[in-house]
């Protein structure tokens, strides 16, 4: 009876799961891709001239155009001393001394410091050098853009060095500003 039962069983199991082919047939499988955020920097200006002086405040102002596809984006400015001869290993003249205490000045075209903050950032930590050049970092500024979900503007970027030596040796002095753009998250 056991085994009449159980072939019984088997029998209406294998006509319940048989399966019939049509002609044809199809399966749709759903796809998706991520675009992750990302920006971009260029300088479209390699050298910028700073102007002639004797002493006082040289003023360096560059204009950098940053490309982001997200709205808000950190933006930290590095830069370096100005060095005679462009050489930054130079030790017989010592260099024009970056304005730390003044900062960088960061103007996006259509930008805002989040939270309300400020659009100066104070040169506070050692940077990595840039081409060979020394430089310090002022601290990063998060900004928004008035932009419809996207970052895509020039950016100008004001740095000061401070030349203090009325015989300072004449000719040219140069140096490096660095923009760095992180993209911020969402929310």
């Amino acid at each position: 009876m056991n085994k009449v039962l159980i072939f019984t069983a088997v029998a209406v199991l294998a006509m319940g799961t048989a399966v019939q082919a049509d002609p044809t047939s199809n399966a749709v499988a759903h796809i998706y891709a991520t675009v992750d955020p990302n920006v971009a920097v260029a300088a479209p200006s390699a050298a910028v001239d700073a102007g002639a002086y004797q002493t006082g405040t040289v003023t360096g102002t560059i204009t950098f155009r940053v490309d982001a596809n997200t709205q808000a984006v950190s933006l930290q400015v590095c830069a370096s001393d100005l060095w005679k001869g462009d050489d930054p290993t130079g030790t017989d003249v010592d260099p024009i001394a970056l304005d730390a205490t003044a900062g960088a000045t960061i103007l996006p075209t259509n930008a805002n410091p989040i939270g309300g903050a400020s659009n100066n950032g104070p040169f506070t930590t050692a940077g990595t050098p840039v081409e060979g050049f020394p430089t310090q970092c002022a601290d990063p500024i998060s900004f928004e853009s008035s932009q419809n979900n996207h970052f895509s503007q020039d950016v100008t970027v004001t740095v000061q060095w401070d030349q203090t030596d009325p015989e300072k040796p004449q000719g040219e002095y140069s140096g490096v500003v660095q923009l760095i753009a992180v993209v911020l998250p969402v929310g």
